[in-house]
């Protein structure tokens, strides 16, 4: 078994509260080989327990701060302390970054998103050693 295709097989989980932003992701993650479970925030704990993801993908743009505190949730869980969270959002401050940083996300992508910045970017964590956040 050869690199790419150990990563093909790798599962990311997509936390974002609209269907259609989920939809669009989680199409081009497909593409380009990953497994892929979508779930609106309300849902990302359960999920994560029930599929174990190699990486989540958190939509931090959401109102209300729902996201924020649905990574702050999973940092809590032990059985995932190892899974890289990447926050992504609109807020492109410092001060968002880390504040991003600082709640458990190991990294931090823009939107909109350059599609293939955004798969290297996932190549990227996934072939890194056990990240803790």
């Amino acid at each position: 078994m050869n690199c790419e295709d150990y990563m093909a097989r790798r599962t990311i989980l997509i936390v974002d509260e609209s269907p259609d932003h989920r939809d669009i992701l989680a199409r081009l993650l497909r593409f380009s080989g990953y497994h892929v479970v979508e779930a609106a925030p309300s849902h990302a704990l359960e999920q994560v327990l029930d599929v174990r993801p190699d990486l989540i993908l958190c939509s931090l743009s959401l109102p209300g701060q729902h996201a924020w505190e649905t990574v702050r949730q999973l940092r809590t869980l032990p059985d995932i302390a190892a899974v890289p969270i990447l926050g992504a959002t609109v807020y492109t401050t410092l001060i968002k970054r880390s504040l991003a940083q600082s709640i458990g996300c190991v990294d931090y992508v823009d939107k909109p998103f350059d599609l293939d910045g955004l798969i290297d970017h996932i190549r990227n964590l996934l072939s890194t050693p056990a990240i803790m956040a």
